[in-house]
């Protein structure tokens, strides 16, 4: 005990070098980003049981023609909390750090430690490189260009864009599940937080910038000589855009590896006949800011997608199994902004696509299209709190299954061993209106004066700087 408490005695006096050094050559700050929302939501309008006309990668068995009952839930969007800093090391060479972490002040989701936006890098004149697990340039694309509210909520573009349809999510919330390739859910999703990422972000030279990507192919796996192949997982995205002060353009691709999106789109996973896959998506964004820097901002934006999965096929013979599939989207918004008040209106569409299988056998795609319809009022108390209102309405053909996200429930509860419903079946719109908060903030603990720096959640802003998470 008397050597704890000797301890306890030197710790300032270890510790106060530490601090001084880190003051004097160094930054340290923490932030959050907090998005509670408390909604009503429910679907209605399911493609009736048996339907014949269907698309054909939708089984008949999935026209339930169940609609979810209408309930009240609460979402925590992309809540946050991180922490970030720099240290110099040469005279125009900065080492950066982040850690940051999901907040999901609903109590429910994941909430790894450090599972956002986590890296350690160097930055200068040349440019920025970072090592860690971090949002791919196409998910930074947009997450940084569209929403009205900075960060991920239920009613921002992603049930249209980035996301195939099919139940599938745009986002992967838990890629450290995805990398045992024994859960498929997500990995057809082009919004992506990837794991074991390398990035190089490049300086802005008269308004042009570019990002680029590399998630590793570390679960790389062994195959059986002469009838096998393994998988070579691997993620490439890269981004370039050009910016002024009234006009943002964008331009992303991005190709998935093996990642196997068809297993979530109607086709297969990995086997025999199907050793490998390779997932592409194109992104374009163009925002336009009329009144910019007044109360009267006006910003239109306008951005689309086109999605391709498609496997390889070694099968010798016969067939009948979809190998590629590929659909189109957009989505446009227009904000207005009233000083404190923001008014906001969208609409998304996704095209029915096309796809193929194997041996000649037709193909159809017939009623997967979807269309989207989404409006919002947010007012801010300071420039680092805010209230909104949001209303919502996906509206699917009788085969499509767009969502913004998925419900909690069991088919029966009189009837335990009936499969849980997690899905919306075909046909079914999901319509939802609540009322949320946002709160964020980041405060400099030191390297300079320790000051509040609220970020501004009433508009969408510019692209931080390289050591902040988009």
């Amino acid at each position: 005990m008397r050597r704890l408490a000797t301890l306890g005695l030197m710790a300032p006096a270890i510790l106060a070098p530490s601090l001084a050094f880190a003051e004097e050559e160094g930054s340290l700050e923490v932030y959050a980003t907090l998005l509670p929302f408390f909604e009503s939501v429910g679907t209605q309008g399911a493609t009736p049981l048996g339907t014949e006309s269907r698309a054909t990668q939708v089984p008949v068995s999935i026209f339930t023609g169940i609609n979810h009952e209408r309930r009240f839930r609460m979402t925590s969007g992309t809540s946050n909390f991180g922490f970030r800093g720099d240290l110099p090391v040469l005279a125009s060479l900065k080492l950066i750090w982040q850690v940051e972490s999901p907040t999901p002040i609903d109590g429910e989701g994941p909430y790894s430690w450090a599972s956002r936006n986590s890296h350690v890098g160097f930055t200068g004149d040349w440019g920025t490189i970072t090592f860690g697990n971090w949002d791919t340039p196409m998910k930074y694309v947009t997450s940084t260009s569209v929403n009205p509210i900075r960060g991920g909520y239920v009613a921002d573009m992603i049930p249209i864009i980035g996301s195939p349809g099919h139940s599938t999510p745009a986002l992967n919330p838990d890629p450290t599940l995805e990398a045992t390739f024994e859960i498929f859910k997500n990995r057809a999703g082009f919004f992506r937080h990837e794991t074991n990422a390398v990035q190089y972000w490049s300086p802005n030279v008269a308004g042009f910038s570019a990002r680029v990507m590399f998630s590793a192919n570390e679960r790389r796996t062994f195959g059986i000589p002469g009838t096998e192949e393994g998988l070579n997982p691997y993620l490439l995205s890269g981004s370039i855009g050009y910016d002024n002060a009234w006009l943002r353009l964008r331009y992303a691709a991005e190709l998935h590896n093996d990642y196997f999106g068809t297993a979530n789109v109607g086709g297969s996973g990995p086997s025999l006949t199907t050793p490998s896959s390779q997932d592409v998506a194109h992104l374009a964004l163009v925002s336009v800011k009329v009144n910019a820097d007044t109360d009267y901002e006006t910003r239109i934006v306008a951005t689309g997608d086109f999605l391709k999965y498609g496997t390889d096929d070694v099968t010798p013979e016969g067939g009948g199994y979809m190998n590629q599939y590929s659909r189109a989207a957009f989505y446009a918004l227009i904000q207005q902004s009233f000083g404190s008040h923001n008014l906001w209106g969208a609409y998304g569409q996704s095209t029915e696509g096309d796809c193929n299988v194997t041996g000649n056998f037709p193909c159809t795609t017939t009623g997967l299209s979807a269309s989207y319809f989404t409006g919002g009022y947010l007012y801010s108390f300071t420039k680092a709190s805010g209230v909104y209102a949001i209303g919502y309405a996906v509206i699917n053909d009788f085969s499509a299954r767009y969502s913004p996200f998925p419900f909690l429930e069991s088919r029966s509860a009189a009837n335990p061993s009936l499969p849980n419903i997690l899905e919306i079946a075909p046909g079914a719109d999901t319509i939802g209106f609540g009322i949320g908060f946002v709160h964020a903030f980041s405060y400099k603990i030191f390297g300079g004066e320790a000051e509040a720096k609220p970020k501004e959640p009433q508009r969408a802003e510019p692209e931080p700087a390289a050591q902040e998470a988009p």
